[in-house]
């Protein structure tokens, strides 16, 4: 049995203390404020590591092992000049707390209790978190006051009733702030599964809107410390705001505001305003709503709750505030002010000096904030002149204001993760096997000669080699999961993120001085020219990653041969890069942390040559690679550039089809690159082999780990049976892949040109069914909407809008749904249309890698898929032709359906898989559902129909990057589901790694998904 908690994370330690007291997951949900799923992932991952059966065995072994968290005093912030108070009641541990649990939940059982209110309360948390503040600035002056700690990131202010009331987003949370004494006097878990999105006080009670459910509107009494039953509205929610007595909120799904009656607390008017309600203000007897998608202001009459005017912006609003005689909306993406006069409507357009996330009016000043850097502007509302700015160490997203105060919510980006002691871990060898996988460029036994090239053809696999051994890139990810920070963007090669200018159109990466490449090379500094010779190399090889930089002014004239140079990218000195880009693209830096950026060494002898030291090498650089990170191949050092690429003998290292060994690239220092501990010495990749030779390999103990970057299962499941059988053997890890199979409709073919079909589609699928047809609960989780959860910090863990028991599918839901439609001329629940019958649907056919021989691969998932849809009368016609994707890629075959298609990011933002799957840039390549195809588009291609759904201003509006770019595709992520519903998901698959016990210091790279090689120590 273990008897130390150093492979739990702190998350899990945390759970387990929970289970030591009995909690089942919605308790321990609700103790932690997260998602009941998320706590059943971190009870599965708990026991996968400690090898245990059941909860009751973690429970046992946490109750002797898990030690409870002792009480940290609140300190004191001298250089701001006030005091956290101490002088609180002291807050007993959350391992105590177990008992007021049970018991509250044993009233709400009785039905004697009919609000939600202590069991949600978290007096102030004894540690607290240095990377979360609110702070308060003079109004006057523009001095910082002081700050008030909290325990997570904020995301809105509100401020009434004698307090100042933050939520979070992350946590989930609603906290009270004492504006006197700078104190968080208590948090309170918001009701629900759903994050919070917006917060405003009236009527004596805080209202907070939550993102997605009919619950979605709660009310706080700030005496009671309770909150009331919910007001049930609908998913979307944006922006909340009180006045005329009334509860205004925006649904940014619907295009609507809601006037509830906090008397009755009852919905009496929903109001038609632009597209994409973003936020709101009132003032002037009108309740203003500014729309982020259509770009347009609406004016609703507050005393008759109708709209009365909509005025044009010219860009895309962000915030908006009212004072000082007019309406001020802020404009982000444009850097621009709007002064609306409310007598006129007119709007004035005023430039600013940054990007305004967030505008606010004191009784002297009106404040901007640049939220991403943290800057606050103080000015003149009559002449609109910049008066005095201050700045905050971190991002600003939260933004308030009373006659004398500007109060701000602040959030550090925390840094990567402190490594283990290197004198303890370092050293060894880690011995790597790579089954055979004819998909993949590296573990294909073959070798073609494009294996291991950065800029051609990447899959997942060497992905992950470059990320954790071979390359540094200007920015990058730490090899973590999502749920320690592993999908956050991180400074690489580069000081620190990257500066964006005012119009969005430059970005600037500042370098670290003194980097080197790998032997032979090691006198040869990384400067900022050599990002350059790689994006051109990027752009004249081919490749399926270049499209990524066509953003790049000049990119694609130099791609197509029109230019001889890339014309936006810019060198001013040695160490400074500036990418100028022709339309704003918020993703940027995610596209930079990509392998096709890494760095290209000059050739020796000729620094004019176009590609550097991979001149000579188009169809593939691999074997004569020069290192940037903590590795380099064997034998690399021999590397000879002053022959001819011809001449030049590879890296004796590599072979391609056979083995990959990597040894430590003496250039590389660990205090210069933090993100990469590289605790072993050598890395031995053996390539080829099957899947049994593999898990022979790793149970015989000549191989430590498998790294597979296929659909699951990567590992013979004997193995890890054998493992999960006996913890001395080892553990098994389970984490998710982030890559998604659903069937997607095309939007355009009867009967699924009607959304109530597609809504039908969802209900009637059997989840649980397909789950075990893929393997099991270890191969993959039920997947109840669009983006993966680890690009939206499970923000939508919980969100499940075609739920049915137990996730096997609803044949009474799913006939609701039909009823509705054309396609049920009966009226009886069943697709009768003709068009319901013989429905052409393709799946990928079968291969030779595990899933299909082990489960019978995708054509068996399209049987139990077309047995499920069947059931409500559509009868489908499955096929798995070779050119699947070829048929499914051209508009002109009209196929309806694509059973088996697996979705998923290309890196770590949701703003790679929107466009691909559902932008009109992308039909005819990725985007088969031919969601936003134009009506001259449809005639060409001969279709039926003349108009479908579109995403593209909503896209383009989470494309401008900003503060809350993540925020912007999660509320996509629900538009998709509820309105457009041109995809219905259904596994979420998963990496399985088996991890002997040889190996220690196991990690998850979230950005490649697969094992982090670097961070991995063995036992030597």
């Amino acid at each position: 049995m273990k008897t130390a908690t150093s492979e739990l994370t702190r998350r899990e330690r945390e759970v387990a203390g929970l289970l030591a007291h009995g909690l089942t997951n919605r308790e321990i949900a609700a103790q932690l404020f997260i998602a009941e799923r998320t706590a059943e992932h971190h009870v599965e991952q708990i026991r996968n590591k400690l090898g245990f059966h059941t909860r009751s065995q973690v429970a046992v072994w946490a109750a002797t092992a898990v030690p409870e968290k002792p009480a940290v005093s609140r300190t004191t912030d001298a250089a701001n000049a006030f005091t956290i108070r101490n002088d609180l009641p002291r807050v007993p541990s959350i391992w105590r707390r177990a008992p007021l649990v049970a018991a509250v939940a044993a009233v709400l059982i009785a039905g004697t209790v009919l609000a939600y209110a202590p069991q949600f309360r978290q007096p102030a948390p004894p540690s607290i978190s240095a990377l979360d503040t609110v702070v308060r600035i003079d109004g006057v002056t523009g001095e910082l006051i002081g700050k008030a700690a909290t325990s997570m990131r904020g995301s809105e202010l509100a401020i009434g009733g004698g307090a100042i009331w933050e939520v979070s987003y992350t946590a989930r949370t609603l906290s009270r702030i004492d504006p006197n004494t700078l104190a968080v006097a208590a948090s309170y878990g918001v009701p629900g599964a759903a994050p919070p999105v917006a917060v405003a006080f009236g009527a004596e009670s805080v209202w907070v809107a939550t993102a997605f459910g009919n619950k979605s509107l709660w009310r706080f009494d700030p005496k009671t410390e309770q909150f009331a039953q919910p007001v049930e509205l609908s998913s979307g929610l944006s922006a909340v705001a009180f006045a005329a007595d009334a509860v205004w909120v925006a649904n940014k799904s619907d295009d609507i505001v809601y006037r509830v009656d906090p008397r009755t607390d009852t919905l009496t008017a929903r109001i038609p305003v632009g597209d994409g309600p973003e936020a709101m203000a009132v003032d002037f007897g009108a309740v203003w709503v500014v729309n982020g998608v259509g770009s347009t202001l609406t004016r609703i009459d507050a005393a008759t709750a109708a709209p009365s005017a909509t005025i044009a912006l010219r860009a895309l609003p962000s915030a908006i505030a009212t004072g000082d005689g007019a309406v001020w909306v802020a404009s982000e993406s444009s850097s621009l002010l709007f002064k609306i006069d409310p007598l006129t409507n007119t709007a004035v357009q005023i430039p600013l000096g940054l990007r305004p996330s967030g505008v606010v009016v004191t009784r002297s000043a009106l404040w901007v904030a640049d939220g991403v850097t943290g800057r606050l502007a103080r000015i003149d509302p009559v002449n609109s002149k910049v008066l005095s700015a201050a700045g905050v160490s971190g991002s600003v997203e939260g933004l308030a204001a009373d006659d004398r105060s500007v109060w701000a919510t602040v959030h550090v980006i925390p840094p990567p993760p402190v490594a283990s002691d290197l004198t303890a871990l370092r050293g060894g060898t880690l011995r790597v096997v790579m089954p055979a996988w004819a998909s993949s460029e590296l573990a294909n036994t073959e070798g073609p000669p494009d294996s291991l090239d950065p800029q051609i053809n990447v899959t997942l696999d060497s992905g992950e080699l470059f990320r954790c051994c071979l390359l540094r890139t200007l920015v990058s990810h730490t090899g973590h999961s999502y749920r320690d920070g592993g999908a956050d963007l991180q400074p690489d090669l580069a000081a620190e993120l990257p500066e964006v200018s005012i119009d969005g159109l430059v970005w600037t990466f500042h370098l670290r001085p003194g980097a080197h490449y790998a032997p032979p090379l090691d006198n040869v500094t990384i400067t900022a020219g050599d990002f350059v010779r790689a994006l051109q190399r990027d752009a004249r090889v081919e490749n399926s990653g270049a499209d990524f930089f066509s953003p790049i002014d000049g990119f694609d004239d130099y791609r197509n041969r029109r230019a001889t140079a890339i014309l936006g990218l810019e060198v001013p000195d040695p160490l400074t890069l500036k990418v100028h880009l022709t339309e704003i693209t918020g993703d940027l830096p995610y596209r930079f942390a990509i392998s096709d950026t890494a760095p290209l060494p000059p050739l020796p002898g000729d620094a004019n040559a176009e590609f550097g030291v991979a001149t000579g090498h188009d169809t593939g650089y691999g074997r004569f690679l020069v290192a940037s990170g903590p590795y380099m191949i064997e034998g690399s050092n021999a590397l000879d550039f002053s022959l001819g690429s011809e001449r030049q003998p590879p890296a004796s290292g590599f072979r391609p089809g056979r083995s990959l060994t990597l040894v430590r690239n003496p250039s590389w220092t660990r205090i210069a690159d933090p993100l990469r501990p590289a605790y072993v010495d050598r890395i031995e990749i053996t390539i080829g082999g099957s899947d049994d030779d593999a898990a022979e390999l790793i149970d015989g103990g000549r191989a430590d780990v498998s790294l597979r970057g296929s659909p699951p299962p990567q590992v013979m499941p004997w193995l890890v049976d054998k493992i999960r059988a006996d913890p001395r053997l080892g553990r098994v890890e389970v984490n998710s892949r982030d890559f998604l199979r659903a069937i997607t409709m095309n939007v355009a073919v009867p009967p699924f040109d009607d959304v109530h079909v597609r809504r039908a589609v969802n209900y009637i699928i059997d989840k649980r069914a397909l789950i075990e047809a893929h393997g099991g609960d270890l191969t993959g989780r039920v997947l109840t909407h669009y983006v993966p959860d680890s690009l939206e910090n499970d923000a939508l863990s919980a969100y499940d809008p075609y739920a049915t028991p137990d996730e096997k599918g609803s044949l009474e839901l799913a006939r609701q749904e039909l009823r509705l439609s054309r396609y049920d001329p009966e009226g009886i629940g069943s697709c009768g249309a003709p068009e319901c019958k013989h429905v052409l649907s393709l799946t990928i056919p079968g291969g030779a890698s595990l899933f299909p021989r082990l489960f019978g691969g995708f054509p068996r998932l399209g049987a139990l898929i077309a047995g499920d849809l069947s059931r409500i009368g559509i009868t489908l016609d499955v096929q798995s032709p070779q050119d699947s994707f070829g048929q499914l890629d051209d508009p002109a075959t009209h196929t309806p359906l694509r059973l088996t298609v697996g979705l998923g990011p290309n890196f770590a933002s949701a703003s790679s898989t929107f466009p691909a799957d559902f932008g009109s840039a992308a039909i005819g390549t990725t985007n088969s559902s031919l969601v936003g195809a134009t009506p001259e588009q449809l005639r060409t291609w001969a279709y039926s129909v003349s108009s479908v759904p579109s995403l593209d201003a909503r896209i383009h509006e989470c494309m401008q990057g900003g503060l809350r770019e993540s925020r912007c595709w999660t509320a996509l992520d629900l538009y998709l589901m509820e309105k457009i519903v041109a995809v219905a998901p259904y596994t979420s698959e998963t990496v399985i790694d088996v991890v002997p016990t040889r190996v220690i210091n196991y990690a998850f790279d979230q950005s490649n998904d697969e094992i982090a090689l670097d961070q991995l120590a063995v036992q030597h």
